[in-house]
């Protein structure tokens, strides 16, 4: 027992260390999210062109793009760039039809292979200075430019909200995970260490993407989100964040837990290659339930009546706290922000399960390349 004390002083010291860093999150989260209550309504005197990366893409395209069409902005300020990227679906004939009474949306082939082929092509041909990238498969309110264009002013890059919707239990884990990861995202970004972003919803300025020299160099198939944060960041260019309920865009969450895991180890896969603090917080969130979980087990509560036993189990009881409390905390500071209802217990749950799935997907990615639309991953 003489040695269990300073253990569980050091479990404590951790978990309040993690305690305080998602409460300075939720903290400026919230604060955030109170300052974007009220949107402008003038118009904005900027322009856009939203880049639409999209590969066999023809069942989700069409409303996305009816979505941008109805934007509460003059036509001629939106500009829409759909890249196709090699699909074999009839991805092409929906944006033709479209194009015929829509002047300001045009159909781009990909120069390479790839999303970060198909934003670099869509960069080159674009008529505006100022970039969205817009996954295919989102959708999108009719005010979310204008919010983005208000935003942008003095900026380099722009890290905007995703929400994801799904149904079931599988869905509610997909929602409830994405929900703690934009809240790090944007806790870390609103502290002035931006790291994690969405490519499904992130704006540019095409001078700044030329200046840090876009994709080049980058051998990941993934991560056109993350990579060029941190190319911007490295450059000392000028990064900010929106958190407008505007300015979200909603994706749906993978159906099958085939497609879940198999999404998972492709976003892991690309985290080999973020520099920074990003990785290290993520390798902490990893490993350090599965450290109070060893502590636990290997206490002796039979023990508790002995010299510090008392101090060392309520010691490790408020890690146990520090540990949960927050993260719950957090998730839920987000759901509301998102328009969803926030439950502690499901979240708890999910978060425990979490615990369990994502360092088998960590692992995973080491070894596996997934296949997405027909394409070997490559790293």
């Amino acid at each position: 027992m003489i040695m269990a004390l300073p253990i569980a002083f050091t479990l404590f010291a951790m978990a309040l260390f993690q305690a305080l860093v998602l409460s300075a999150w939720r903290d400026r989260f919230r604060k955030e999210v109170r300052a974007h209550r009220e949107g402008s309504d003038a118009d904005p005197e900027s322009t856009v062109t939203i880049v639409v990366p999209a590969r066999d893409a023809r069942d989700t395209l069409a409303p996305l793009l009816q979505d941008l069409h109805a934007q509460d902005l003059p036509k001629e300020v939106v500009e829409v760039l759909v890249v196709d990227d090699h699909s074999s679906d009839g991805t092409a004939g929906i944006v033709q039809a479209m194009m015929r009474t829509w002047p300001q949306l045009r159909l781009l082939q990909n120069d390479g292979q790839g999303k970060k082929a198909a934003i670099t092509t869509a960069v080159r041909k674009a008529s505006h200075g100022i970039l969205l990238l817009t996954d295919a498969d989102v959708r999108c309110g009719s005010q979310r430019i204008r919010a983005i264009l208000d935003a942008m002013e003095g900026l380099d890059l722009l890290i905007l909200p995703v929400r994801t919707e799904g149904a079931g239990l599988l869905g509610r884990v997909q929602e409830e995970e994405q929900a703690g990861l934009l809240g790090m995202a944007f806790g870390e970004a609103l502290l002035g260490r931006p790291g994690l972003a969405y490519g499904a919803n992130l704006a540019f300025r095409r001078e700044a993407f030329d200046a840090v020299g876009g994709y080049a160099g980058d051998r990941y198939a993934s991560g056109d989100d993350v990579f060029l944060v941190q190319s911007m960041k490295k450059a000392g260019r000028s990064i900010g964040s929106l958190l407008d309920p505007r300015a979200v865009v909603t994706v749906h969450a993978e159906p099958t837990w085939g497609g879940f895991f198999s999404q998972r180890v492709r976003w892991a896969g690309k985290m080999r290659g973020i520099r920074g603090a990003t990785p290290w917080i993520g390798l902490f969130a990893l490993l350090w339930p599965w450290i109070l979980i060893g502590a636990t087990v290997n206490y002796e509560f039979a023990l508790v009546v002995e010299e510090d036993g008392l101090e060392t189990l309520l010691l490790l009881a408020a890690a146990w706290l520090l540990w949960l409390v927050p993260v719950v905390a957090l998730v839920n500071e987000v759901r509301r922000f998102l328009g969803q209802r926030a439950r502690p217990l499901v979240s708890l749950c999910c978060y425990l399960f979490f615990m369990i799935y994502s360092p088998v997907i960590a692992v995973v990615a080491l070894f596996h390349r997934p296949v997405w639309k027909g394409r070997r991953m490559h790293r």
